[in-house]
């Protein structure tokens, strides 16, 4: 997530290719009308036949989670969370966060919001989009994921991960040296790119570090599935094995590869420095040179899966597009 004014400056602006069919809300700033608008888009001729649609859900979407025929989108600008239908485009009645939402996770009944801006995550039930609680983090809390019974939170401003128990509330930290980015569980525990020191991976049952892995540029965001974690390094894509802790395949991918996720047998990383583009490869091959294609918005910072359909935010916009990826390739 890179939330510095100077690189999102920088960034190509792309020209949308779809085009919005019925009302949809303006995405106002306070996030307060874009509760119940439908949104549902389709691709004009010009779009590529991959992007099936696109839903303003609010300024500067940030995380984006599938759960249960369910898309949720973060709002980065609009400090909301919204619920989206997947089918019509609707979007939900914006729930308040902390400041600065963005990472998502989905664990106990429950939507765990990391908060940037506040230093915080929120917890909200699936069931009805109420506020559950709010726990206090570490410093600049960058993304969260869900495993063993609770939420595991990377504070990128002091080296640090946080795990909120979900019966209990109570909040530990475990220290993990560098800068603590992406995370994501597999085999009994949670990876975490820490930047420049590298890998680590902290096993759920003690809380503690029990695996180090060191790579050749500052690891970032991750991707995983049930035998594999992925883990940006530098401009390439490291694949690494949690039963034996090692990396077994590097694929090079785009300039500033983002958070990606796995969807249709392939690893899906967009790029925030190559014009919007999306960088995919096989889960299972020997590929080490990613393929891509235009993510059709113009920083695809976050990708998740619901459904077998890909599902792209637009960090510096206002949209989350969805994409088929068995249209692709």
């Amino acid at each position: 997530m890179y939330r510095s004014p100077v690189r999102l400056a920088a960034l190509p602006v792309l020209v949308s290719v779809l085009v919005t069919l019925g009302g949809c809300g303006d995405g106002g700033g306070d996030g307060s009308d874009a509760g119940a608008a439908t949104s549902a888009t389709s691709a004009r001729s010009s779009a590529p036949a991959y992007a099936v649609a696109r839903v303003e859900t609010g300024h500067k979407p940030c995380g984006i989670l599938g759960v249960d025929g369910t898309v949720w989108v973060s709002n980065y600008g609009d400090n909301t969370l919204v619920a989206v239908d997947p089918e019509t485009g609707t979007v939900g009645e914006p729930i308040s966060t902390g400041s600065a939402p963005c990472g998502l996770a989905t664990g106990a009944g429950s939507i765990w919001v990391e908060d940037y801006g506040g230093d915080q995550v929120t917890r909200v039930s699936t069931t009805d989009g109420s506020v559950q609680a709010t726990y206090d983090v570490g410093d600049q809390p960058y993304d969260v994921t869900f495993a063993a019974g609770a939420a595991w939170v990377t504070n990128y401003g002091d080296g640090t991960v946080s795990r909120i128990d979900a019966s209990t509330g109570k909040v530990t930290k475990v220290h993990t040296v560098g800068t603590p980015i992406g995370i994501a569980p597999a085999g009994g525990k949670v990876w975490v790119g820490l930047g420049n020191p590298g890998i680590a991976a902290i096993d759920t049952r003690t809380g503690e570090v029990s695996d180090t892995i060191a790579t050749d540029g500052s690891a970032g965001w991750t991707a995983y599935d049930d035998d594999h974690v992925w883990v940006n390094v530098g401009s390439t894509v490291v694949q690494v094995d949690p039963a034996s802790a090692t990396i077994t395949r590097t694929v090079t991918v785009g300039d500033r590869p983002l958070d990606g996720t796995v969807a249709d047998g392939r690893v899906w990383v967009g790029d925030g420095g190559a014009q919007g583009q999306l960088y995919w490869f096989p889960v299972d091959g020997e590929e080490t040179q990613a393929m891509s294609v235009p993510s059709t918005v113009q920083n695809p910072f976050v990708a998740a899966e619901l459904d077998g359909r890909l599902w792209v935010v637009d960090f510096i916009g206002t949209d989350v597009v969805q994409l088929d990826p068995a249209r692709i390739g």
